[in-house]
Formats: structure tokens, sequence, C-alpha cells
């Protein structure tokens, strides 16, 4: 049967077949989620941010697979006011990370001399999620906060676990960057990159587009 199944072309084993299922089933949602991306860009005006934020962080659950829940606007103490980020990420372990979503209109880059430096917009979301952080990490409290409201959420047996949470902050555009603007804001970017991943939705639309075309190639190759 080994020699008959290798001579004939159309034979395809039950695990291939299921294999090329599932490459065509993410296929679509990503091409799903890249229309609908590029759809709302087009009118973003018309859309307010809550109903805004809750179609973005859809299209991020696909991007980060590893978080099996998101959480929006849970209050936790903060010393003398009570913090709330956007949304809460709980990935498959417990762990918890912060996500922000600002909308596409907001100026990602000043210019200081010859340099281009974060925004005051940018830099009040980064501040806004170092905030978060400090008080997760230094307020048991905070932590009880969190864990109080994500338990009952959680699948059974899968307890909160606030350690050092990492941040998300996806805003503005940057398709229209010059070659320096570019360089420059890949710095920022990396100044950051301890406090959280920052990306512009032209970012968000390049790496669906990306993934698109991987998808594509390996279904490609199973037929």
């Amino acid at each position: 049967f080994i020699g008959l199944a290798s001579r004939n072309s159309s034979y395809a084993s039950p695990s291939s077949s299921l294999s090329n299922y599932n490459v065509q089933i993410e296929l679509e949602q990503f091409t799903v989620a890249y229309q609908e991306l590029r759809e709302m860009l087009n009118q973003y005006e018309a859309i307010d941010e809550p109903q805004w934020q809750r179609k973005i962080h859809n299209i991020l659950q696909l991007l980060y697979p590893k978080y099996i829940c998101c959480v929006r606007e849970i209050r936790f103490y903060g010393g003398k006011n009570d913090k709330q980020p956007d949304f809460l990420l709980v990935d498959a372990n417990g762990f918890v990370d912060i996500l922000e979503i600002k909308k596409a209109d907001v100026r990602m880059l000043s210019q200081y001399r010859n340099n281009y430096v974060a925004s005051r917009e940018v830099s009040g979301a980064i501040q806004q999620i170092e905030k978060y952080i400090f008080c997760l990490n230094s307020y048991d409290k905070a932590k009880k906060d969190v864990s109080d409201k994500l338990d009952g959420i959680l699948p059974n047996g899968l307890k909160t676990q606030v350690v050092n949470p990492q941040g998300i902050l996806l805003a503005g555009r940057s398709n229209e960057f010059n070659e320096e603007q570019k360089k420059d804001f890949e710095l920022i970017k990396r100044q950051y990159k301890h406090v959280a991943d920052i990306m512009t939705y032209d970012d968000l639309l390049f790496r669906l587009g990306n993934i698109i075309e991987a998808l594509k190639l390996k279904g490609a190759k199973k037929l």
C-alpha cells in the first residue's frame, strides 16, 4: 500500500487533509481581519472609541494566540486613584499583560531639532502603561483586585498570575513616514521595549498581510 500511495499523486492521508483544512480556516480568518481593518481605517472618524477598541482587540487576538482571555476596563487599586487599562490580557498560564488601544488619528512623532521623538500622545500612553505596571507590581491590593475579577472567568484551575506585566500599545499610522522618521520610530520602539510592544495600524496591516501570504504558500504546498 505504501508503494501505491507514493505513485498516486491524488492520495492524501487523513492527517494531511486535516492540516490543509486548518490552513484554509486560518487563511480565511486572517483575510477577513485584514479586510475589516482596512475598512475601519477608511472610516475611523465614524466609529466611537469603545466600538473601535472592541473590533481591534478581536483582530489582535488572532496575532497573539497565547492570550486566552481579554477583559475590558478592569479597575484596580492605584494609590490615590484607581487605574483602568483598556484591556487586561491573560495567557494560557494565567499571566496578565496590558493592552492600550488608541485610534488611528493619534500623532506618533514630534520633531525636536533634527530628530523625531515620540509625540506627547505616545509618551502619555507609554507613561499610562508604566503606571499600570508599577501599581500591579507594587500594591498587593491591585493584584487582589485583578485576581478577584479575573479568576471567576478563567477556566477551572487556572489562577491569575500578576508578575511584572508587559504592555502592548496600538496607535496611529506610519504609512507616510519618510526614511528618517522610520529610523527614529524604530529607535523609540526599542527604547520602550522593556515596557511595551508599540505598533501602528500600518504595522498591524503589514503583519496580517505577511501571515496571509505565508498561509497561501503553506496551502499551495499541500495541494
